[in-house]
């Protein structure tokens, strides 16, 4: 255990908000990752925080955990102490656990039993999940001397859940036989199956005959979600509780779930419970289906660098940015990329100078206005169905139709982001090219600076040009002794003497 609290004025402090938390889906040992963020410039240690909603050891709790990457530079052992928090909703600390613990790189260390399960969800869930948001900190120190900024970074992990009710009436409820069943299939606005619902009876004879639901999900995005019975009718308004179930079953698996009310008991008040021999049962659904938003939504007192582990997303300026992945987005991307990977229809062909990388013109065309004229006219690429991006590597035509068919990007690196926005910028993918952007800005560090604004100036990118302008006079200290900057005063003398007279031009 740390020896004293951490001051808010020697840190480095990390606020993580998880929105819908009640909805996650991971199973035990599963857990949620913040954004990737690096501390102790110029050595970019790499760290980010796990969240196990059920825990690693125990399925009744809630873990938390400080983990630092593989991939970073730094000391290859880092004292620090740190704080893990559980914040309300007006910032005070409600549960808090100091550490102080000797990182590795790939290690990981924190509280595998952090919470209990049923006092965030059931018991004080008013205290820790005020609009079902749960509000997470991490607060970091070093303890061998070296000076850090005070920063604060706030991300956001937002689950995408869809929630309905409805009403299903079953018909002559009393003539239904064990070797019978009543089906309900659920659709969605756009007319795709949800899930589909049979009602069925066991026992019988000398046992009391159970209702039961067989659940069969059949949308593809469906993670996780729990469903809400009520027993209710229209005469008297009743509203019985009849169970609640919840299940992160595979697509296309079912499973089987019990009512807590036999039909024994229902034909002993039939007139109350089934008016006109018809049962019928409120069924409050939701249903999560993925994240809706990974990423860091601002970041106060200087630069910071981030990641996320699917998409980048930030920006150093307060920067708020938000994509939205809806149901029927998820099954679009779904059979975007099953076309994508099924080669044998594709009709066009990327190729470097040692891979071959089959696509579909109409999704090239769609996505690029470059493309589009390539195809559109008799061009060399329409008439020979191949396209020489020998300029470009392998992993950045990956990356590149990756982002075309799904609008996301993978474990993005700095000279990966370099690459890809080359051939955004190439292509006119202005999406991705300020998708390479945001996370250029965010990654920014002493080494890497000058690299930036030579590319930014190159490309016109007045907005990157200006964030790293920001960031070199904010570090000219130690940025002007670099060898980096030597280069580019040597080679590129305006755009150096431009970015060292910006605080004065600016006054």
């Amino acid at each position: 255990m740390a020896s004293q609290e951490i001051s808010e004025k020697d840190c480095y402090s990390v606020t993580w908000y998880v929105n819908n938390f009640s909805y996650c889906w991971q199973k035990k040992d599963e857990a949620i990752a913040s954004p990737i963020f690096s501390i102790f410039v110029p050595e970019e240690t790499k760290w980010k925080l796990l969240l196990f909603p059920r825990g690693t050891r125990n399925g009744n709790s809630i873990a938390f955990f400080l983990h630092r990457e593989q991939d970073c530079n730094g000391a290859e052992n880092v004292e620090i102490e740190y704080n893990l928090e559980i914040l309300n909703v007006d910032g005070s600390i409600i549960r808090n656990s100091e550490i102080k613990y000797t990182f590795r790189k790939n290690r990981r260390w924190g509280c595998p039993m952090f919470l209990k399960r049923n006092s965030v969800l059931e018991k004080s869930r008013t205290k820790y999940l005020p609009q079902d948001i749960l509000t997470i900190r991490c607060r970091i120190k070093r303890l061998d001397e070296k000076s850090v900024e005070m920063r604060q970074i706030f991300a956001r992990t937002s689950i995408n859940v869809e929630k309905w009710s409805l009403l299903w009436a079953i018909d002559d409820f009393s003539n239904l036989t064990p070797d019978q069943k009543k089906c309900l299939v659920i659709k969605s606005a756009s007319n795709d199956e949800l899930i589909k619902i049979d009602i069925f009876l066991t026992g019988g004879q000398c046992f009391e005959e159970k209702i039961n639901l067989n659940i069969h999900p059949t949308d593809r995005c469906m993670k996780f979600f729990t469903l809400q019975t009520f027993l209710t009718n229209n005469i008297e308004e009743i509203k019985i509780d009849s169970g609640k179930y919840e299940t992160w079953r595979e697509f296309r698996e079912f499973s089987t779930f019990p009512l807590t009310l036999s039909r024994n008991k229902l034909m002993k008040n039939g007139y109350l419970y089934l008016p006109n021999d018809v049962l019928t049962l409120r069924l409050d659904f939701a249903i999560s289906t993925g994240f809706s938003f990974e990423g860091v939504t601002k970041i106060d007192f200087g630069t910071i660098l981030h990641e996320t582990t699917n998409e980048v997303r930030g920006n150093v300026q307060r920067c708020n940015v938000e994509e939205k992945v809806t149901e029927d987005s998820c099954t679009l991307i779904t059979d975007l990329m099953s076309l994508y990977n099924d080669q044998n229809l594709g009709d066009v062909k990327l190729e470097t100078k040692t891979s071959v990388f089959p696509a579909h013109t109409t999704i090239l065309s769609a996505r690029s206005p470059v493309f589009r004229a390539m195809f559109s006219a008799d061009m060399k690429e329409k008439l020979n169905g191949s396209v020489d991006v020998s300029d470009l590597d392998d992993e950045t035509v990956r990356q590149l139709l990756l982002f075309l068919y799904s609008n996301k990007l993978q474990e993005l690196k700095w000279e990966d982001a370099l690459r890809l926005y080359d051939a955004a910028d190439k292509y006119e993918i202005t999406s991705l090219k300020d998708r390479c952007s945001y996370f250029l800005k965010g990654n920014l560090n002493l080494k890497n600076a000058c690299e930036a604004l030579i590319l930014s100036d190159l490309h016109h990118d007045e907005g990157l040009k200006s964030t790293v302008q920001d960031f070199i006079m904010k570090n000219a200290e130690e940025i002007f002794k670099s060898e980096g900057w030597k280069l580019l005063a040597d080679n590129n003398p305006k755009l150096a003497l431009e970015t060292a007279l910006r605080n004065w031009t600016e006054k």
